[in-house]
C-alpha cells in the first residue's frame, strides 16, 4: 500500500452524469462486473486527499449507502438535482460541500483507472512548484495530451466558482503560464475515459480479467 508523506488537499469526484451514451449512470460504471467508484475514492484518499466529495445524480446517495461505500472515512456524499445543466455545476456543489479553501483535486468518474500513485505524483509536483496556489496542475503524456485529475490551486478556486454550470473545466487551464503539466510515462489510467459501450468494451479488453485498476 502507498504511504503518503507529502502534501494533501481535498477532492471532488464528479459522478452525477447520466451516461446516456454509455447506457448506465457514470456513478455506477462497472469494469468486468466490478464497481469502479470505490477504487476511485480509494485512489484519491490513498494519494493524498483528506476528504472526497462524490457528486451523485438524484437518488444516487441511497444507492451508494446501500452498497456500503458511505462508510468510508473522509467521504462526503452530495446529490446534484440537475446534473443535465453541466459538469461544472457538479463541481460547484462539491466545493460547497467541502467548504473548500485550499487546493482541490477534480476527477471525473468516467476516467476509472486512476491510481493513488498518480495522485501522489501530481500532488508532489504541484507542491514543489513556485507560486503553486496560482497553478492548475494536470497529468500529461510525453506528447502533452492532457488527462485527469486536475489540481486547482487555492487562488484559482474563485475562477472555478465563477464559471457557468455548463462551462467546460478546460477554461481554467489558461493562461498557460498558470498551468503545470506533469509528464507521466507508463501510466495510461489518467488518459482513458469511458463514454460509450465501445470504449467500455475496449477498456475491458485491455484489462483482460483484471477488473478495475490497482490503487497502489
Amino acid at each position: 500500500m502507498l504511504t503518503v508523506t507529502g502534501p494533501t488537499c481535498d477532492a471532488v469526484l464528479l459522478a452525477a452524469g447520466a451516461g446516456r451514451r454509455l447506457g448506465t449512470p457514470k456513478a455506477f460504471l462497472e469494469l468486468h462486473g466490478r464497481w469502479t467508484l470505490p477504487p476511485l475514492v480509494a485512489a484519491l484518499l490513498g494519494g493524498g486527499a483528506r476528504r472526497v466529495a462524490v457528486v451523485l445524480p438524484p437518488g444516487g446517495r441511497d444507492a451508494v449507502v446501500e452498497r456500503g461505500l458511505a462508510e468510508t472515512e473522509g467521504l462526503v456524499l452530495v446529490e446534484n438535482p440537475a446534473p443535465e445543466r453541466g459538469r461544472t455545476g457538479s463541481l460547484h456543489l462539491g466545493l460547497e460541500a467541502l467548504a473548500a479553501r485550499d487546493a482541490v483535486l477534480v476527477h471525473p468518474a468516467d476516467v476509472p483507472l486512476l491510481s493513488a500513485r498518480v495522485v501522489a505524483r501530481l500532488l508532489g509536483a504541484w507542491a514543489a512548484a513556485p507560486d503553486r496556489d496560482r497553478l492548475v496542475a494536470r497529468p500529461v503524456t510525453p506528447t502533452r495530451r492532457g488527462g485527469h485529475p486536475l489540481l486547482v490551486g487555492a487562488a484559482r478556486l474563485g475562477e472555478v466558482r465563477a464559471l457557468a454550470s455548463d462551462a467546460p473545466l478546460r477554461a481554467v487551464l489558461e493562461p498557460a503560464e498558470q498551468r503545470l503539466d506533469v509528464v507521466l510515462r507508463g501510466e495510461a489510467g489518467p488518459f482513458l475515459d469511458v463514454d460509450t459501450p465501445e470504449q467500455l468494451a475496449l477498456l475491458e479488453g485491455l484489462l483482460g480479467g483484471q477488473g478495475s485498476a490497482s490503487q497502489r
